[in-house]
């Protein structure tokens, strides 16, 4: 059901006294719509008009999304809190390349925010349908080094509180949940897994608190959904290379686990087979560089522990976020190729090993 009752970032007088330039305002502020395909929240562009060019002549603010059930869910898992945090407090502790936020709201008791970003005009979105290029991947890959480095080992401080999940809590919450949802997900997406993927989501389900435990150790910071559909390529003279978008998912764990989401996620397994070694040897490359030893063989057990993280991101989106066409096809690959990456690596016998 679709609740389309006000919101604060879709007013033109707000979104005014957030871009003023030295106490002067736009001359008019126009909405000239939606953009993006995103599950949990949507992406408004306006036009900006300035007597004299002080300012930007577009901004797109991120507001909640229309349908009331999504809102709800979204506030009560602090989803858009922890993305309003981010621009407001954790963007400049990091390195990550991010867009300029002109302007935060954050309202949880009227369930409202809005985050006003400058408009990338001069880069295009990545598609997760579309694999990206080994240049691509590589920036990526540098991108995750930036964004864990500056933080590794360093996120005891109130700033992260956010992300500072309950290990115990979330444990049994997933033990409970991932063995309710997947009925939901064999119902919607049933017909479009791979062989042996059903047989392994029901091996995993009675795993999955314990998986949580083993792979959630507080090391930095981890986006959580580290893929193409949320990175923005530079294509025009003058815009960055890549930047980063979406922090709903921020949250704090093993940084190489954003890492497997992008390599399993973007590409096709036998194309993530023949490149994984040699990015996870660039990304212990990156940390090394940026003061972050990480030896190779630690990388690869956590990358393999990861490997599930794509699984569980695909079954709560599917019950949580939007149905949309593109939604369900961008489900089902992801619970493919993440569910492949996991049976590569053998990570549903380490976990039995671990917890028995």
């Amino acid at each position: 059901m679709s609740d389309d009752s006000s919101t604060i970032g879709l007013d033109p007088e707000w979104i005014a006294a957030q871009v003023e330039v030295g106490g002067r305002s736009p001359t008019s502020v126009e909405f000239t719509g939606f953009i993006g395909t995103g599950q949990m929240s949507r992406n408004a562009r306006f036009s900006i008009a300035w007597a004299d060019n002080l300012g930007p002549e577009s901004v797109v603010v991120k507001v909640p999304s229309s349908v009331s059930a999504t809102r709800a869910i979204a506030f009560e898992h602090g989803i858009y809190q922890k993305e309003c945090d981010f621009y407001r407090s954790i963007a400049p502790l990091v390195d990550v390349s991010v867009p300029l936020a002109l302007g935060v709201h954050f309202d949880a008791a009227g369930q409202d925010f809005a985050i006003v970003l400058e408009d990338l005009t001069g880069s295009v979105q990545g598609d997760q349908f579309t694999e990206p290029s080994r240049r691509q991947l590589g920036m990526a890959i540098a991108q995750a080094a930036a964004l864990q480095a500056p933080v590794w080992g360093k996120t005891d401080g109130p700033g992260f509180a956010p992300y500072r999940d309950d290990m115990e809590q979330r444990a049994a919450i997933g033990g409970e949940m991932i063995p309710l949802l997947l009925d939901a997900v064999f119902d919607r997406l049933g017909p479009g897994l791979d062989d042996g993927i059903e047989k392994m989501l029901r091996r995993f389900a009675p795993l999955a608190g314990g998986w949580i435990r083993l792979k959630n150790v507080p090391t930095t910071l981890v986006h959580g959904d580290f893929r193409p559909d949320n990175f923005m390529f530079g294509v025009e003279t003058g815009a960055p290379p890549m930047m980063v978008v979406d922090w709903q998912t921020l949250t704090l764990g093993l940084g190489v686990t954003d890492v497997g989401y992008l390599l399993a996620g973007a590409l096709e397994v036998e194309n993530r087979r023949a490149v994984e070694h040699e990015l996870l040897a660039e990304y212990v490359a990156e940390l090394a560089a940026r003061g972050v030893e990480y030896p190779m063989e630690q990388c690869l057990a956590d990358y393999a522990l990861g490997s599930l993280h794509g699984v569980i991101i695909a079954i709560t989106a599917t019950t949580m976020a939007d149905q949309t066409e593109r939604g369900d096809a961008l489900f089902t690959l992801m619970i493919n190729r993440h569910g492949r990456h996991a049976l590569d690596f053998g990570v549903l016998d380490r976990i039995e090993r671990e917890l028995n």
